[in-house]
């Protein structure tokens, strides 16, 4: 019976009860339902477990753990910046990736416009490129002098 109400409340059925089509209110009001569902779900297996698991606080289990390994010392660690430069320029063309993507799978709706959009877009990131390679942001080794 739960397996029929939560494929009831996803909206599995194509039409209503008295065979019309359901409009977008009575799909919203099935996704509420799933949703609630789901939601008293999750509350009564976080309730659960708090309530059936143990506690038992002590020196050992306040200590963070480093692999068997006491720790000593400040856990901040300096990183050279080229790291965080690295991860930056990873999400900038990983977001280039997606908007390439999707111009690629919709390509023939969008048109010469839609192409001019993408060349732009791609034009301003090279550009962005050749500043940083001209600013030497792409280098690891050692300062020149």
């Amino acid at each position: 019976m739960l397996l029929t109400a939560v494929a009831w409340a996803a909206g599995s059925r194509s039409v209503g009860l008295s065979g019309e089509k359901p409009t977008g209110l009575s799909q919203l009001a099935s996704f509420g339902v799933y949703a609630l569902m789901v939601l008293a779900v999750l509350g009564l297996l976080m309730f659960l477990a708090t309530w059936l698991g143990g506690r038992k606080p002590g020196p050992e289990k306040d200590m963070p753990y480093e692999s068997g390994v006491i720790p000593t010392g400040s856990a901040r660690l300096r990183l050279p910046v080229q790291f965080y430069l690295v991860a930056i320029f990873f999400i900038i063309f990983d977001l280039e990736a997606v908007f390439v993507y999707s111009w690629a799978v919709a390509f023939d709706l969008l048109g010469w416009q839609g192409f001019a959009y993408i060349s732009f877009f791609i034009g301003t990131l090279l550009i962005g490129l050749v500043y940083i390679w001209k600013k030497k942001g792409l280098q690891w080794g050692p300062k020149e002098r």
